[in-house]
């Protein structure tokens, strides 16, 4: 698809004009073989330049053709000298008469491309650094110029529509604040875990919560990926994050190179849990400024209704702790990784008697030694 003008109908335009002034383009060309003759040849007649041409081609000595012909040029500036050669098998796309190319160094054996094609009568060339000024290179840059913008305006009408589908189901208008005293204890964690790490400065009237993969890798928001996504997931499943609408298109799914977006099964509901913000579906009786500090400062445990939840979530946080040191010990000697209920039970068991650095001594222990068995 073309916009504004028909590239065929232009090429070829120009193409009739060329064979229609065919006498005229052949008259040009004889004219102009006479105007590309350096100055500095100037003195020498058709055949003495044919000769001079044919003998340095011929990988005469440079140095004696200069003295032999009266040239006083650098002996690598002799080529530059030379006139042009035309191609009569590509005509400008402009004008339509023959294209010319500068003739090369008697040590260069590459072909000529069609970048160093251009055309001694409208000044067309070829090369796209030239930023070639001449009527047929500026309708091909305007015509580029229209489809450039028309993709544009399709692709932001299609991100349009898209975006209109998230705000709609990710309203938050839509959605029951939660009563934060109402929640578990170890989803307060979780919340507060994340909201420690992410939550935008200015959380008064957002209450956005930045994506996980602004947040930077060298200082992990759990001991492992398994456990990040476990949070995310515990919160999204309960309501108490929500995605929010100012999420980016990729957060849902991805653009191919033909600008067709391609979603995630069950678009806009399955989504990228790094990607996307969030926003906090919680609320307090004395406000959200007094939830957050709640949250950033850990006021929120009771040890009369906590104490046995937060054992549990005590142990689970110490396990994972304790199997993430277990993969960074084994991949450092190059053991193979892979873990199951097993190792679940062996590491649950020992933390029951042993505290996590213990633990990771006898890992630490354990691992070396089998590296060097």
């Amino acid at each position: 698809m073309t916009y504004g003008i028909n590239i065929e109908d232009f090429q070829i335009s120009f193409y009739i004009n060329a064979i229609k002034y065919n006498t005229i383009i052949y008259k040009y060309e004889e004219k102009m073989s006479q105007e590309t003759i350096h100055k500095d040849l100037s003195h020498l007649s058709e055949s003495q330049k044919n000769e001079l041409i044919h003998r340095y081609y011929e990988n005469e000595n440079v140095k004696a053709l200069l003295e032999e012909f009266d040239i006083h040029v650098p002996l690598s500036k002799l080529v530059k000298l030379f006139p042009p050669i035309s191609h009569q098998d590509q005509p400008c796309p402009n004008c339509g008469t023959f294209q010319y190319s500068n003739q090369k160094s008697k040590s260069n054996k590459m072909s000529i491309s069609s970048y160093e094609l251009f055309c001694l009568n409208c000044g067309h060339t070829n090369n796209p650094s030239d930023h070639c000024t001449c009527d047929y290179c500026l309708t091909l840059k305007k015509i580029a110029k229209e489809r450039i913008e028309k993709e544009r305006q399709d692709r932001e009408k299609r991100i349009g529509k898209i975006r209109e589908v998230i705000e709609s189901v990710f309203n938050i208008n839509n959605n029951i604040p939660l009563n934060f005293d109402e929640l578990c204890f170890t989803h307060k964690v979780f919340l507060s875990t994340i909201c420690k790490a992410l939550l935008v400065e200015n959380y008064t009237s957002t209450r956005q919560i930045q994506p996980l993969e602004s947040f930077a890798y060298n200082k992990p928001l759990s001991p492992s990926d398994h456990y990040t996504t476990l949070i995310y997931s515990e919160l999204i499943k309960h309501s108490i994050i929500i995605p929010s609408p100012i999420s980016d298109i990729t957060a849902f799914g991805w653009e191919d190179q033909n600008g067709n977006f391609n979603f995630l099964d069950n678009f806009p509901h399955a989504f990228c849990l790094s990607k996307t913000w969030y926003i906090i579906n919680v609320t307090s009786e004395d406000g959200f400024d007094s939830l957050v500090k709640k949250l950033l400062s850990g006021n929120y445990y009771n040890s009369e209704l906590c104490a046995k939840e937060a054992i549990v979530l005590w142990k689970d946080i110490a396990k994972q702790e304790c199997i993430a040191y277990f993969e960074y010990q084994l991949s450092a000697v190059g053991f193979n990784i892979q873990f199951g209920k097993k190792t679940n039970i062996i590491i649950e068991k020992l933390l029951e008697n042993f505290s996590v650095s213990q633990v990771y001594a006898l890992i630490w222990k354990e691992v070396a030694s089998a590296s060097k068995a």
